[in-house]
């Protein structure tokens, strides 16, 4: 449930980075990076300190170091995905929802199963 919710938030906060950025360069990929850098730095946080906060006993470097490698091959998945759907249908939208969707279930199972499981 906490996972969902802070999820929600910083897809929330990816979004409306993406599309202010979107609609100001007409860049794809500038705002899909953007973002999801946002949302990678929110996720992280609530993540780490609400989430899955049993887990803070770990090494802080090395839950970084994972947090960074599994959302980093997130945002790689999101950024090929709105690329190719967008190419598809020319709706940088549902390119955006596509692409997260894949990221997201890419994060969820790496974080619960590789970097924040007990």
């Amino acid at each position: 449930m906490k996972f969902g919710l802070v999820g929600l938030g910083s897809t929330f906060l990816n979004f409306c980075i993406y599309s202010i950025v979107y609609h100001l360069t007409l860049i794809i990929n500038l705002a899909s990076f953007l973002g999801y850098c946002v949302g990678f730095f929110t996720t992280f946080y609530f993540s780490y300190n609400w989430t899955f906060s049993k887990s803070r006993y770990k090494n802080l470097s090395y839950t970084i170091f994972l947090f960074i490698l599994i959302y980093g091959m997130g945002g790689i998945e999101m950024t090929l995905i709105i690329n190719i759907v967008d190419n598809l249908t020319h709706n940088h939208r549902i390119a955006w929802i596509c692409g997260v969707f894949v990221a997201a279930v890419n994060n969820y199972i790496c974080s619960k199963y590789f970097l924040f499981h007990d």
